[in-house]
């Protein structure tokens, strides 16, 4: 009891000091914050303006021991095509009946009606991590370091870019070299310090339940097999180095990633594992930047699902403006459709906050003769003029 007596009178004593000293622990806490939106129109597509908006928020400090620690999060709202919400779905116009499959990768349909998603909005990242000497481990709703470690194709768009393109004006985008297996689902992250220009991670996602708005890995459509991705792990890659002698940092990325299939059992044995490689490079002179991305998935379908895309992009500085101009490529086995995009464009900062993009596009996409849509073989290339407008804090 005497005890006890004497550790609360050193307690009270102590209070001030202790409060004192409990600020000084917190305060070193820095805070940022990102918000931004952003504007797409193009008249000549099937859907005329579309917008997204995001607030972002992050905190870290360092600790006596010298490792860092921190949080971050980060809420969007989209409004894109309907159809196409998070890149699966059934492109416009290629709707039919048939097989009634998807691919776990893409997200990609065929023998599927389109079901519309009006504007969505979704925490994208909220995660806590630390960070220290033998490198960095994060966990929470993240991107895997497949996606965090990827170079590639540069562009003058923000929400545009081919292969990375966030917003899809015409329904029809099926090019995607964004190495992402499970979006913003809860996983466990490591990533390794860079060493002599060289950093490797890996990530590891026990279900991919969470419906993101740039890659949505539970979206299951009507007529579809319901399908879940389990027990995924992703790894990657990455490398940087400045040769200053040649005044050029070059950069890439090799990355893969595989997940189990949940399916019910009607459609099990038409799935399997999900399995997808990629691999970019870019180099970055004084006003010129240059680089290309691959990327190959089975789609976790046993036969005849095969999806393969690559993007290539240039981009020069010319005074206040940075010119470009890009192209991307991809081929899906499922649904027999073929698309080829390109397109040209000058970006300017207007303000300290504002960016404006002038652009032309040219979007085609070709049908096999034997595709699963049961239309005709052919082309849709819709092309027009493409503006953006991106506003940041």
């Amino acid at each position: 009891m005497k005890f006890a007596q004497i550790s609360v009178l050193a307690l009270a004593l102590a209070g001030p000091a202790a409060h004192a000293q409990w600020e000084d622990d917190w305060n070193p806490w820095e805070t940022e914050t990102d918000l931004g939106a952003s504007l797409v129109m193009m008249p000549e597509a099937d859907e005329q303006i579309l917008a997204r908006t995001w607030a972002g928020v992050s905190t870290n400090r360092i600790l006596d021991s010298g490792l860092e620690i921190g949080a971050a999060g980060r809420a969007e709202l989209q409004k894109d095509h309907s159809q196409r919400a998070g890149f699966s779905g059934v492109p416009v116009g290629m709707e039919g009946s048939g097989l009634g499959l998807q691919g776990a990768f893409t997200g990609l349909a065929v023998g599927v009606p389109p079901n519309d998603t009006e504007t969505r909005a979704e925490i994208e990242t909220a995660y806590i991590y630390v960070e220290g000497g033998y490198g960095q481990l994060r966990l929470g709703r993240d991107l895997g370091v497949a996606a965090r470690f990827q170079e590639g194709a540069p562009s003058v768009f923000d929400t545009l870019a081919s292969g990375r393109q966030v917003l899809d004006p015409t329904g029809l985008d099926m090019v995607t070299t964004r190495h992402d297996l499970t979006g913003p689902s809860v996983k466990l992250s490591y990533a390794t310090p860079r060493l002599v220009g060289v950093r490797a991670g890996v990530s590891i996602t026990p279900k991919a339940d969470v419906r993101g708005l740039d890659r949505d890995a539970d979206r299951n459509l009507p007529g579809a097999a319901p399908l879940t991705i389990t027990n995924a792990v992703e790894g990657s890659i990455n490398a940087s180095r400045l040769l200053r002698s040649a005044g050029v940092r070059l950069s890439g990325a090799l990355a893969a990633s595989t997940a189990e299939i949940e399916t019910p059992p009607y459609a099990s044995d038409l799935y399997d594992r999900v399995t997808t490689w990629s691999v970019g490079t870019m180099a970055e002179f004084d006003t010129i930047s240059i680089g290309a991305t691959w990327l190959v998935s089975d789609n976790g379908i046993k036969t005849g699902g095969d999806y393969e895309a690559w993007t290539v992009g240039l981009t020069k500085s010319v005074g206040d403006y940075l010119i470009g101009a890009e192209y991307g490529f991809a081929e899906d086995d499922l649904t027999g459709l073929e698309r080829d995009a390109w397109k040209l464009g000058v970006s300017r900062n207007v303000t300290k906050h504002a960016r404006f993009t002038l652009g032309y596009a040219d979007n085609g996409l070709n049908l096999s003769p034997t595709n699963a849509f049961g239309v005709s073989a052919g082309k849709n290339s819709p092309e027009g003029i493409v503006i953006e407008i991106t506003l940041s804090d």
